[in-house]
């Protein structure tokens, strides 16, 4: 009995020294998320998303991530973005790169930004800050400067974009500049110029 009695003296100041260090850091506050992060969603690494709109393949999606709310409402978000858009034949028409993207969840509007660099079956090409396609007018428009390359060399710059879907009929909208090379050749070839 006196064993267990110097046992217990030894034992109870140890097991109250380590309770005490053990509930010591209860009040200390939890890390927490940078930003705030309001409902569900999921992750999907390397994939690729497909719409079609009745049975034409309209665009094609392939990104490293993508995150989806679960809910009915929200945003794709993609990064990066690798978008094929498609002719009514199948064939792709137009490819679009991008930083980053975000599509509603009806897929009626798209939105990239960052470093977007869009070229066209006619090897027109497009470069922007950012870019948005809406399905419903067919339109790409943007408020920020772009650059558009056209086939023939031609390099025109401005502030903000109009354009139909297929970049066949586009203007920029304000502060317009341009380099024309080898113009006054072009020129001269043409019939009914006047010299």
């Amino acid at each position: 009995m006196k064993r267990s009695r110097v046992h217990l003296r030894l034992c109870l100041p140890t097991v109250l020294v380590l309770t005490a260090i053990g509930c010591s850091g209860k009040n200390k506050d939890l890390p927490k998320s940078a930003s705030e992060v309001v409902g569900m969603y999921q992750e999907i690494e390397n994939s690729a998303m497909h719409f079609y709109d009745g049975g034409r393949k309209v665009w094609q999606l392939e990104a490293r991530y993508m995150r989806k709310s679960l809910g009915d409402t929200g945003e794709i978000l993609a990064v990066p973005v690798e978008l094929s858009l498609f002719d009514s034949l199948g064939s792709v028409s137009t490819t679009v790169l991008a930083d980053t993207g975000t599509t509603n969840m009806e897929k009626d509007t798209f939105t990239v930004w960052g470093n977007v660099y869009v070229k066209t079956r006619d090897e027109l090409v497009v470069k922007a800050e950012r870019l948005r396609w809406s399905r419903e007018t067919h339109r790409v428009k943007s408020d920020r400067y772009v650059q558009i390359e056209t086939p023939k060399g031609d390099v025109l710059r401005g502030k903000g974009l109009d354009a139909n879907e297929s970049f066949t009929r586009w203007s920029l909208l304000s502060s317009v500049s341009g380099e024309f090379p080898d113009f006054q050749k072009r020129m001269e070839g043409r019939e009914g110029v006047p010299e």
